[in-house]
């Protein structure tokens, strides 16, 4: 790549979005969905969706503990992750998110629903797909419940579900074609003013995927998105400049004092993760407003990266500080896994690294996963009426 200190901005931007074209073959892949016992995804388990971007696929994966196989599969009825523990019985908790609610690099029965569901003697179903935003698992959550109601909604956040409510196209922000690398609902705001649009997915009929190869339409379509200079300025295509500052300052309505103590580079990243909370804010709105609506219990679960809770086991502040600010004392229960960890490590005589090798595989691992069961056990009890078998 040239020095970025010759190029303009225009020019960084351009040869950016044409390295992104995705190949015909691998948009085939994408838009295949597989069929029939044995059938499994050729995409990693990802496939197109025309309403929510992307869904799963069944698929066996070398992705688990130690490179083992995990097997991934999904009910062809309404799409959720194979029930392993009381299948047949009638269903009171429905769960939505990203991966960490899909419970990647794990097999079947080793969700967390799971190991909820054969302590309670009851089944939870696991509508979560890995990539999904918040507010992509706030759609799904309409669409499966028009057709398959459940009483209690659980909605686990994980910590860059915040960001990707503003991504159009998953490439763009992520520098690469990953598997669910593709276009997808999403929204634009202005905290400044406290407003926000909704978009739906751009390119909802598989036949428009392949317009993504083109890297005209790459450009037509994206030099005015405005994750783009925060994803240039990411992964250090661009000097960050307080220039470059501004434009992401104005394009999403965050006001620049609020990085103004931080250099350019993390500002640029302070403006963008602000912009992404203050997102998540408007979709939580509209999650209160559907389960009110529709007399549904609500819980959200807040899980996060072992990057962020390690910084929360060794008492850094907290980087979501103004979405915990407004989603504490809303009417519902809210659990932050890190305040889990922190009372778990606290009886240990581990440092944050090593105490939490024991729960991350990447995503949690087995254990990771059982911990959580066991962290929001006594909310979900206490959501629940009649009370499961266990506890009548």
């Amino acid at each position: 790549m040239n020095d970025p200190k010759t190029q303009n901005y225009d020019e960084i931007a351009q040869k950016y979005l044409k390295s992104l074209a995705p190949s015909r073959e691998e948009v085939d892949t994408f838009l295949e969905t597989p069929e029939g016992d044995g059938w499994l995804s050729r995409n990693g388990g990802v496939t197109h969706d025309s309403d929510l971007g992307w869904v799963h696929a069944d698929a066996f994966l070398n992705d688990g503990v130690e490179k083992s196989g995990c097997q991934y599969n999904y009910d062809r009825n309404d799409g959720a992750r194979l029930s392993i523990n009381f299948p047949d019985k009638d269903c009171r908790i429905h769960t939505y998110g990203d991966s960490f609610t899909h419970c990647d690099q794990v097999s079947n029965g080793e969700t967390w629903q799971e190991h909820l569901a054969a302590h309670l003697q009851e089944p939870i179903r696991n509508y979560g797909v890995g990539g999904f935003s918040v507010y992509q698992a706030y759609l799904r959550m309409r669409k499966v419940e028009r057709d398959h109601p459940s009483e209690n909604i659980i909605l686990n956040i994980y910590d860059h579900d915040h960001a990707r409510n503003l991504v159009r196209f998953w490439a763009i922000y992520f520098g690469q074609r990953v598997r669910c690398g593709f276009t997808c609902p999403h929204l634009r705001v202005n905290v400044n003013a406290g407003t926000f649009e909704t978009f739906e997915n751009p390119l909802s009929r598989p036949e428009e995927v392949y317009q993504l190869c083109d890297p005209d339409y790459l450009l037509e379509s994206s030099l005015n998105d405005p994750t783009l200079p925060v994803a240039l300025d990411r992964h250090d295509h661009l000097n960050p400049s307080p220039e470059l500052v501004e434009q992401v300052s104005e394009q999403f309505g965050v006001s620049t004092e609020l990085a103004s103590k931080h250099e350019p580079d993390q500002a640029i990243t302070t403006l963008f993760r602000e912009a992404g909370l203050y997102a998540t804010r408007c979709v939580m709105e509209m999650v209160e407003s559907f389960v009110n609506k529709t007399n549904k219990n609500l819980m959200v679960i807040l899980s996060h990266n072992p990057r962020t809770v390690q910084e929360a086991l060794e008492g850094q502040p907290r980087r979501d500080q103004t979405f915990l600010d407004f989603i504490h004392g809303r009417g519902y229960p809210v659990i932050d896994m890190r305040d889990a960890f922190i009372a778990d490590h606290a009886t240990t005589n581990l440092n944050a690294a090593e105490y939490l090798r024991y729960y991350y595989n990447g995503h949690h691992n087995p254990a990771g996963n059982f911990f959580t069961a066991w962290t929001i056990r006594e909310a979900v009890v206490d959501l629940l009426e009649p009370k499961p078998r266990p506890y009548l």
